[in-house]
């Protein structure tokens, strides 16, 4: 918080001053300077936040050993060691350079002075077109550098993350979070339905004189602690396993889960146990459960955990995450809360401010491809009930979210779903950021902020597997395609290449005149053009159009002046015209003939037939008269 980066500037001013020489009078700080630094620390206050913790401290309580999930964002343990020494060399960093700029002159002696300087900048760069009329002949570059400074000195953090969320939001957006980084997040617990009702718990608990309010509609477990006599991790509720202390952040993504009754399902980051008892209690202790964690003393917590809550369908491994593929069954769904930064959580880890930076949100991106990837492997496509991946950070950062969740829309056959139906709030993930574009069905995943929902900041993406087959190859990213832009910089425009012409060459196809692959009509077009010329015609041109192997020629040059366009349009539409008239005359004289013989044909059928029936008329008649002849001699 910031009144407690007020007292470690305090101490180490302190140290400053002990370590000082005794006999150079020239560093030893005068009344004045000691006034100074004293009004610009301010007057730190001694209360205490009496947020239903009680008297005694978090490891008294076990708070911080069962139920809260501080610090299940870190990936190893050597990063957990080195927390306190980059903690206290972030904090000389940025006392040594607030003495500089004191001893300079640049640094503002009071806070409010500091705070409405912040103020002025912010609003300054939000409306930039005010500038020249307020009077400020700074450059934009300028303000935004004296800003990040200012909010770097006020707010505690260090110049590299400052700079960052104020490229990432906007100057007014970013004060808010800083702000919103400096109050602390109220304490929820979640009731464990397995064993008890929400409402039930609600009157057990306001009988120990714990004031206790669900956390909103979204929710039908989550209750918010507001005051609190005993502490609220040692009642005889919480050893019972009645609730679980939990932020309500990390209810999210279990919701987005949305496991069912006898499936098969694994919580890949599982320590402390928050997620995985949630779960368990959705799945109403049927089916599989695993719960896997990379470091051996936290299962321990997590076995408490589950022990306590009451499941029965949890098997806990202690595994490295990438190689659990080759050692579990098909999955239904899984559910992956990645370890991160934790820039979300700043409110409640304050070393983040100047133990993280650019490399890191990168480091933590590398890891975290690998370990989504492996999940992804997992889950069975075919799986009728599920076949469901859920990412989640703690983190803010673009580099751990979009970033992550774009590249494995290149690598697997996933595609993003929307969880609305599940968690109906929430800010749209980021489609371009800066210079980079992603894909756009990353608006279905969601952004949770400290300033805006009062919860720890958040990112959640839910995964549809398409299918099990791996692809061979990555899809190429062509969103950042610069590599082929050439710049012809000044050093090219030399005074002869100013003085020169520049010709260039008729384009000898359709093709090369557009510069770009055809469509479907000039395709055609061209194709036309072509059974033209392959059966003597020519296509039209400028003095209009000519038929190989014929004298005439149809149309006429265009006249020049107002209207020698449309003339020329004129022209070539008669000759088109003509040239069809022409085409069809002798398809219609081939048809006359045609029909003309089929006439004469059938005249002289029917001629014959009827001269042969004359002449076999002729010779009956003559073989009666013989036969009479004969019958007259006979008689005869």
């Amino acid at each position: 918080s910031l009144q407690f980066s007020q007292q470690r500037f305090a101490q180490f001013v302190m140290k400053k001053k002990s370590k000082s020489a005794p006999g150079k009078k020239a560093s030893e700080p005068t009344a004045a300077d000691d006034k100074d630094a004293e009004d610009w620390l301010g007057e730190a206050d001694e209360g205490e936040d009496e947020l239903g913790l009680g008297s005694g401290s978090e490891g008294e309580d076990g708070i911080d050993e069962d139920g809260e999930e501080e610090e299940d964002r870190e990936d190893d343990d050597a990063d957990d060691a080195g927390v306190d020494d980059d903690t206290e060399g972030g904090d000389a960093q940025h006392g040594s350079r607030i003495l500089a700029r004191l001893a300079e002159g640049k640094q503002p002696t009071d806070l409010n002075a500091l705070k409405q300087e912040i103020e002025d900048d912010a609003g300054l760069l939000s409306n930039w077109r005010k500038a020249r009329q307020l009077g400020d002949k700074r450059s934009r570059d300028e303000v935004f550098k004296n800003l990040v400074s200012n909010c770097s000195t006020y707010f505690g953090y260090s110049e590299e993350l400052a700079e960052y969320f104020l490229q990432m939001f906007s100057p007014e957006t970013a004060i808010k979070f800083f702000e919103a980084n400096e109050q602390q997040r109220p304490l929820t617990i979640r009731t464990n339905s397995l064993k008890a009702r929400r409402s039930s718990l609600m009157q057990a608990l306001n009988q120990r004189k714990v004031q206790v309010d669900p956390v909103g509609t979204w929710t039908k477990v989550g209750l918010k602690v507001y005051q609190s006599q005993v502490p609220v991790g040692a009642t005889p509720e919480y050893l019972g396993g009645h609730y679980m202390i939990q932020s309500a952040s990390s209810f999210v993504p279990v919701m987005a889960l949305a496991p069912r009754q006898d499936e098969v399902v694994l919580d890949m980051a599982a320590a402390p146990g928050g997620k995985t008892t949630y779960i368990g209690q959705l799945m109403r202790n049927t089916g599989t459960l695993f719960a896997n964690d990379l470091r051996k003393d936290r299962c321990k917590a997590l076995v408490a955990n589950v022990h306590r809550m009451g499941l029965t369908n949890v098997v806990v491994t202690n595994l490295d995450g990438k190689k659990l593929s080759n050692m579990l069954p098909r999955l239904d769904r899984v559910l992956l809360d990645a370890p991160c930064t934790g820039s979300g959580i700043i409110a409640r880890d304050p070393s983040v401010k100047v133990k993280r930076g650019q490399k890191d949100f990168e480091d933590h991106s590398r890891l975290q491809k690998e370990l989504l990837t492996c999940a992804i492997d997992m889950v069975d496509a075919g799986s009728k009930t599920g076949g469901y991946i859920v990412y989640s950070t703690c983190s803010v950062s673009v580099e751990e979210n979009e970033a992550v969740v774009d590249h494995i829309l290149k690598t697997r056959n996933v595609e993003l779903v929307s969880f609305s139906s599940a968690v109906g709030f929430g800010v749209e993930g980021l489609t371009k950021y800066r210079e980079r574009r992603f894909n756009p069905t990353l608006n279905l995943t969601r952004r949770y902020y400290p300033h805006v929902h009062n919860m720890d900041g958040f990112y959640v993406a839910k995964f549809k597997k398409i299918s099990n087959k791996v692809p061979e190859r990555a899809k190429k990213d062509r969103s950042k395609g610069t590599d082929n832009i050439k710049v012809w910089g000044e050093e090219h425009w030399t005074q002869e290449m100013m003085n020169s012409v520049v010709d260039f060459e008729a384009p000898t196809s359709p093709a090369a005149a557009v510069g770009k692959k055809l469509n479907k009509i000039e395709r055609k077009k061209l194709k036309r053009q072509e059974q033209l010329k392959a059966r003597g015609f020519v296509a039209p041109q400028a003095n209009g159009l000519e038929r190989t192997g014929s004298s005439e020629v149809s149309g006429a040059p265009a006249k020049k002046g107002k209207h020698a366009q449309t003339k020329e349009a004129q022209d070539s539409a008669s000759t088109r015209s003509k040239l069809k008239r022409k085409m069809k005359e002798p398809r219609e004289q081939a048809e006359a003939s045609a029909l003309e013989t089929e006439a004469t044909s059938k005249k002289l059928k029917k001629r014959k037939i009827r001269v042969n029936g004359e002449e076999a008329s002729k010779v009956k008649v003559d073989s009666k008269k013989k036969k009479l002849k004969k019958s007259k001699q006979v008689t005869a």
